[in-house]
C-alpha cells in the first residue's frame, strides 16, 4: 500500500463480512492456520499482538484443540505505563482472555516490564524483540482515530525507526504507553489488521486515501472488517 492508487474496494487484501461475528471467526481461523504451519517446521512460534475489543472478540472464536498453544509466544504490540497489577494493562488483558477461551496451555505472554523505570523499560523490551528474527503474525486493532498499537496519527512516534517507543502523549488515557515501533510490527510474514463497527467509518476511508496513515505505513497483508466499518 505505497500509494494511494493501489488501494481500493476490490484490493485483494481487503476483507469485508456481513456481521462482525464472521469477521472474528475468519481472522481466529486465520491466525490459527499460521500458527500450525510455524509449528511445523519449529518448535516454537512467535506472534505480535494487540490487546482492545477486536482483538478478544477473535481470540475468544480459537478453538483449544486447534493446534498446540503451549508452543506460541505472545508478545504485546503496546503496553499502558501502569502498575503491573492494574485492569488496565493490555498483558492482563490477554492472558485473561486467553485464559478463559484456551485453558492454562496457551503459550507465554510478554510485555514491556512494570517494575522498572519506563524508558529502561522500553529498552529492554526492544532488546527481546530485536532478539527474534522474524515474527509469524502480527495482529492488530484500530482504534476510531485510525491509530495502531500506540501509534496515533502524526505522531512522531510514528515515523521513528526505534523498534521500540515511548509515548508520552496519546490522546488517550493513560498518556504514557510503551509501543512497539513501525520497524519491529512491520517485521511480520503476516500483518493483519481487525477492525468493526460504525464508529470506524471515518478511519477506513482515511486509510484508503491517505498513504500516511498509520494502517498504510504499516503495510498490512490483511485487512478484516465488517460492513459497517467499510461503509
Amino acid at each position: 500500500m505505497s500509494s494511494a492508487s493501489n488501494f481500493s474496494k476490490q484490493d485483494s487484501r481487503l476483507n469485508v463480512f456481513a456481521t462482525e461475528q464472521e469477521v472474528f471467526q475468519f481472522t481466529a481461523n486465520l491466525i490459527t492456520e499460521i500458527i500450525q504451519i510455524a509449528s511445523s517446521s519449529r518448535p516454537k512460534c512467535n506472534v505480535i499482538i494487540a490487546a482492545g475489543q477486536s482483538i478478544c472478540k477473535t481470540l475468544e472464536c480459537l478453538s483449544p484443540e486447534s493446534t498446540d498453544w503451549q508452543r506460541v509466544n505472545w508478545f504485546l504490540a503496546d503496553e499502558r505505563s501502569v502498575d503491573g497489577n492494574s485492569d488496565q494493562r493490555n498483558d492482563r488483558q490477554l492472558r485473561q482472555v486467553l485464559l478463559k477461551t484456551i485453558g492454562e496451555k496457551y503459550g507465554t505472554v510478554t510485555s514491556p516490564r512494570a517494575d522498572i523505570n519506563v524508558g529502561e523499560a522500553v529498552k529492554d523490551y526492544a532488546s527481546r524483540i530485536s532478539a527474534i528474527s522474524m515474527f509469524d503474525f502480527c495482529l492488530l486493532g484500530m482504534g476510531d482515530d485510525g491509530h495502531i498499537a500506540s501509534l496515533f496519527p502524526g505522531n512522531l512516534a510514528l515515523f521513528s525507526n526505534d523498534s521500540c517507543c515511548l509515548v508520552n502523549d496519546s490522546p488517550n488515557l493513560p498518556h504514557t504507553r510503551i509501543s512497539l515501533g513501525l520497524k519491529a510490527l512491520s517485521n511480520t510474514k503476516n500483518r493483519i489488521v481487525v477492525t468493526t463497527g460504525a464508529s470506524k467509518n471515518k478511519a477506513v476511508r482515511e486509510f484508503a486515501l491517505n498513504p500516511q496513515t498509520p494502517i498504510r505505513l504499516f503495510e498490512p497483508t490483511s485487512i478484516i472488517l465488517d460492513q459497517a466499518a467499510a461503509k
